[in-house]
């Protein structure tokens, strides 16, 4: 991720889950080891946790006091670790729909849209489109404060992810419905998994046109203790193409689980006999997936990578003697060049981090 201010807070993450396994507070490192499935999981159970924002304005002035204490060493007693979240470098609240917390909660109804059945071509464009505002949103949103990226980067890649989001959409269901050799139920069966393509192609658009400058400038890499060995552009291309891949597995299993499920739901006695809970059906199933199936996705890619020196430009090989250096790949965040490896920054109640959506 991209160099940012991670510390302490308080109150926010306690009014939403009190645990007695809460890791000990470690300044400027995320609460669980990302080296682990099971700790990324953890990881993004909390970034996702649509229970914080309901936390309150007083509260949330709580928590940034608590951190000043926390950095001035001035804690009060009997303060604990289940106590301590992080929570990244301003203090702006941010809009509750573009918050991470709020990712799944609003964006649950796009989904649904995305994947409802016999769509025309005005809704296909429309959903798509609205899919990708709203990323664009979060994305702008949770925005890195400490490194500014001009809103022209932001523009580029909105556009860019739009465009090729509904010509793909648009163009695959021109495709289906001139198939002649397919029956109506396989036509309607075909176009219901058109929003993966499309949403996976934005993806790849997005990640192509934010960090293209990563090419020429590089991004850095570190030596197995952590210190910063060189920039790469050989470790940039690595990165943007396994951000581009994993970016085209995050989505699947949120738009392509429900249509699988719906259809075999849609054959049931009860939905054939009452057509009218099909939408409801359909919102719960999306719900579902949503909820459970991205924080396992995105838990599956860890965000750093390891390359071989012998791999790398001469002069970063010769400017270590590690036998391999790491780099961030940048999964969950398009910030452009130049890409700092730090901790994780994530939100809570409202604070603002970097971030890019998966859909």
């Amino acid at each position: 991720m991209a160099d940012t201010a991670t510390t302490a807070s308080a109150a926010a993450a306690s009014a939403a889950s009190a645990s007695s396994d809460v890791p000990p507070f470690q300044l400027g490192k995320p609460r669980f080891q990302q080296t682990s499935f099971y700790g990324r999981f953890r990881h993004f159970l909390d970034i996702i946790d649509p229970r914080t924002l309901f936390v309150t304005e007083r509260r949330l002035r709580e928590a940034v006091q608590l951190l000043e204490d926390y950095k001035h060493g001035t804690l009060r007693p009997g303060v604990t670790n289940e106590q301590a979240i992080l929570h990244p470098d301003t203090n702006e609240k941010i809009f509750m729909p573009f918050r991470m917390s709020g990712y799944i909660p609003f964006g649950t109804p796009i989904v649904v849209g995305l994947l409802l059945p016999n769509q025309t071509l005005a809704s296909t464009v429309f959903w798509q489109w609205l899919n990708q505002s709203h990323n664009a949103c979060v994305n702008y949103a949770n925005r890195n404060a400490t490194k500014p990226s001009p809103a022209s980067k932001f523009i580029q890649g909105y556009l860019g992810a739009v465009i090729s989001a509904v010509s793909i959409a648009v163009g695959l269901n021109v495709l289906v419905q001139k198939a002649n050799k397919f029956t109506p139920a396989t036509r309607l069966l075909i176009q219901r998994f058109v929003p993966f393509p499309a949403v996976a192609s934005a993806n790849i658009c997005n990640v192509v046109l934010m960090r293209y400058g990563e090419l020429e400038e590089g991004i850095d890499v570190l030596d197995s203790d952590g210190n910063l060995v060189g920039s790469s552009k050989i470790a940039a291309r690595h990165a943007l193409l396994e951000t581009a891949l994993t970016r085209v597995v995050l989505p699947m299993p949120i738009l392509v689980l429900p249509p699988i499920v719906m259809s075999m739901l849609e054959k049931t006695a009860l939905l054939q006999a009452r057509p009218r809970l099909l939408l409801p059906v359909q919102s719960l199933v999306c719900l579902a997936a949503f909820g459970l199936a991205l924080p396992l996705a995105i838990s599956l890619f860890p965000q750093m990578s390891e390359i071989e020196t012998s791999q790398l430009e001469p002069e970063i090989a010769q400017a270590t003697s590690s036998r391999t250096v790491v780099y961030n790949k940048g999964l969950q965040q398009c910030e452009g060049a130049g890409t700092k490896m730090s901790s994780w920054p994530w939100s809570q109640a409202g604070r603002r981090t970097p971030f890019t959506s998966w859909l």
